[in-house]
């Protein structure tokens, strides 16, 4: 009998899942916060015409509140790219030529003085809670 009870408390421990992270900021363009932005934190550094944003379809992802703060809960251990999405229609599809969208990373000009910001990848630990992700800029792809 000994033995049995030596078991379940390991089995238990087996079992036991990892503890989850969260991710938090807020989303500005110039200088407001953004209300109702869509927030994903996607392992890929890019979106695709067309992507699914439905944040209620979708892992890592939530809305802003009023203003502009966020916090995605329940983040697992690794890498990520953060990006926030103003769906303009509402239709829930990333849609490069209509919805403004902004990453967290590092600001960078282009010949023409164009400025963007080059996403930067988050690594998130077992349980880590990393604040202050905030993407201060949203803008909409030019064709």
């Amino acid at each position: 009998m000994k033995r049995l009870f030596i078991l379940i408390p390991c089995l238990a421990f087996l079992g036991c899942s990892a503890k989850k992270g969260s991710i938090s900021g807020t989303v500005t363009s110039g200088g407001k916060g953004q209300k109702s932005a869509i927030v994903l934190a996607i392992k890929a550094d890019s979106l695709v015409n067309g992507q699914d944003i439905n944040y209620n379809n979708l892992k890592g992802t939530l809305v802003t509140n009023t203003d502009g703060s966020y916090k995605i809960l329940l983040v697992d251990k690794g890498t990520y790219v953060v990006a926030a999405i103003n769906d303009k229609n509402n239709n829930f599809t990333f849609e490069d030529s209509v919805d403004e969208f902004g990453y967290y990373g590092i600001r960078d000009t282009l010949p023409g003085s164009t400025i963007v910001v080059k996403p930067e990848k988050i690594i998130i630990d077992e349980g880590e809670n990393k604040t202050g992700i905030d993407i201060d800029t949203l803008y909409i792809l030019k064709h």
